[in-house]
């Protein structure tokens, strides 16, 4: 009995003292937006869409062509949509200083920008896989572009791979300013 009782008592000590793995939340790297008042042209930003499958709080990770999964333990600590479009209107406002970035129209001249991604993701193979399409509206389509990186991730780890997703969102925001 006094054996049972020593046994129980480690087994709840030590049942205590392990740690339950903990959940890391992840933000894409903040840009600062820069403001100027001679902007010329008016551009509304509608909300970033994100494919479904990335409409998660989980982080995306590509097994292979066809298979993804969420991760368990390495969450968006605020949705994504949320945040791509926040660091597109960020980076459009230092890129394209010649436009006002704004979230709704004031005039039907104004220039309406949607951006629907399709990837933000990473891949088993060691690389962030980006992918979205634009379409630049004023009453009807003016253009539309697709976007296509897979950038190389240059370290392990879920802190890296989000900082590589960060820099490759900077890239296609470089490629929808120049398309504008």
């Amino acid at each position: 009995m006094i054996r049972f009782s020593v046994y129980a008592t480690v087994m709840l000590l030590t049942a205590c003292s392990s740690s339950a793995p903990t959940i890391q939340y992840y933000l894409l790297p903040e840009v600062q937006p820069a403001f100027t008042a001679e902007a010329q042209k008016r551009l509304v930003l509608e909300p970033v869409q994100v494919a479904s499958f990335l409409n998660t709080n989980a982080l995306i990770y590509q097994q292979s062509e066809v298979e993804l999964n969420p991760t368990r333990l390495h969450q968006w600590a605020e949705p994504l949509d949320q945040q791509l479009t926040r660091s597109l209107v960020a980076q459009l406002s230092k890129l394209r200083p010649d436009y006002q970035i704004a979230s709704e129209a004031s005039s039907a001249s104004d220039l309406r920008l949607t951006v629907q991604v399709s990837q933000f993701q990473i891949s088993s193979t060691g690389q962030v896989l980006i992918s979205a399409r634009m379409h630049l509206l004023n009453g009807a389509e003016l253009k539309q572009q697709s976007f296509s990186l897979s950038l190389p991730l240059p370290d392990d780890g879920y802190a890296v791979a989000v900082q590589t997703l960060g820099q490759g969102w900077h890239q296609l925001a470089q490629q929808i300013s120049e398309n504008l």
